[in-house]
């Protein structure tokens, strides 16, 4: 009863006090859907990509294939060495002007020993397959009479057996099984992805291919770690073998990094902002209540009556004000937040979009009781200092 009285009597501190929660409620959720996907991007798709777990190592075309098995065995004894696999090179090649299919350049690319690319359409190949390939899921290509760039749609080819010709001439005929999603940064939108053992069988041919200088007769070797945080170390033990080297990075995560830290900044002045808005508002509500608070007082209310009436009241409105905040989230996140995430890194590596799960609202219900408690604890405590002969002064 004493609550409902306090709360009719002071509406529109209320009001302002469930608008701070509600706003407080939809920006802290946004920072951390937002913070949480594009944390898990940068350390599962970025730092851990593929390209940051590979060491290569050469040999030269003089070397004997003894001390290449050798150098090899020893390579794949290191700690955290998942495996250790020649490297075919890639082969430029275009389709047959008869087929229409494609009518472009196009490279004959392998995936990588632990990358899975995105299969959108179709199926993937097992690397114990033979012509079979993965085509991009949108393939671009020029069209020189119209003079432009036409989007062919890569599951228009499933099925169909594609001819393709080296620059030497030399025939390669494929059935495309299935189309990737061409954001991994390993492939583009020209690469048609086979198997590499078909692939390095290519290369042995264009090798025999008199005045073929399209591939080296360099044996190049990939040396997969089990994780980026390994790479540095099995590269210094795999130096002492022999010379070996990382690649340029595939994937600039400065960017993406930095975005993070703004976010986790972001995060912290909202947690601030609710902490020093809670502060702010209670030292309010108790100095524009201290006839109120006085007159508990003198018929006898204990500290901590006027807590449970404090608490009580702000604690229903809070809930309340947390929920409605929770709902708001869904819908700025359905409508702007999700579009504009879209907008900037869709159809990328780095693609994602901002979901609620429930232990972020446990834990923003956590902190509000916590605070809450804090807060009303400490108005209470002000209150023991108010001066009851105001009720005379104010009779």
């Amino acid at each position: 009863m004493l609550v409902s009285s306090s709360v009719k009597s002071h509406k529109l501190q209320i009001a302002f006090y469930c608008l701070f929660l509600i706003l407080s409620t939809v920006l802290i959720n946004i920072a951390v859907g937002i913070i949480l996907p594009l944390g898990s991007n940068i350390e599962n798709k970025i730092n851990n990509h593929i390209s940051n777990r590979e060491i290569v190592t050469e040999f030269e075309a003089n070397v004997d294939e003894s001390e290449i098995n050798n150098n090899i065995e020893q390579l794949k004894a290191l700690e955290h060495v998942v495996s250790v696999y020649q490297m075919p090179s890639t082969i430029s090649v275009s389709d047959s002007e008869s087929s229409g299919d494609l009518s472009d350049r196009f490279t004959l690319n392998y995936i990588h020993s632990g990358c899975e690319p995105v299969v959108t359409a179709g199926r993937a190949f097992s690397e114990n397959e033979k012509g079979v390939a993965l085509v991009p899921e949108i393939i671009k290509k020029f069209n020189a009479q119209d003079r432009r760039i036409e989007e062919i749609p890569g599951e228009s080819l499933i099925g169909k057996q594609l001819e393709l010709y080296d620059d030497y001439g030399n025939a390669y005929s494929v059935k495309a099984v299935g189309t990737y999603d061409d954001t991994e940064p390993l492939f583009s939108a020209k690469d048609i992805l086979i198997p590499q053992s078909e692939l390095l069988k290519y290369n042995e041919n264009l090798l025999s291919t008199e005045g073929s200088f399209a591939i080296p007769k360099e044996k190049t070797y990939i040396i997969q770690v089990d994780s980026y945080k390994n790479t540095d170390s099995v590269l210094e033990a795999a130096s002492e073998i022999r010379y070996v080297y990382k690649q340029s990075p595939l994937i600039d995560s400065d960017m993406y990094s930095m975005a993070l830290i703004v976010m986790f900044v972001a995060l912290g002045f909202f947690i601030a902002f609710v902490i020093f808005g809670m502060f702010i508002f209670m030292k309010t509500n108790v100095n524009n209540r201290v006839s109120e608070l006085a007159l508990y007082r003198a018929l006898g209310y204990k500290s901590k009556h006027i807590f449970k009436i404090l608490f009580s009241e702000h604690l229903l409105f809070g809930l309340a004000s947390i929920l409605v905040g929770i709902l708001l989230t869904l819908i700025v996140t359905n409508v702007f937040v999700n579009s504009l995430l879209y907008d900037l890194v869709g159809n990328t590596l780095m693609e994602m979009k901002v979901n609620l799960n429930i232990f972020t609202e446990i834990g923003i219900l956590l902190f509000f009781l916590i605070i809450l408690l804090f807060v009303c604890r400490s108005a209470v405590k002000r209150s023991e200092k108010i001066d009851l002969t105001i009720l005379l002064r104010e009779a």
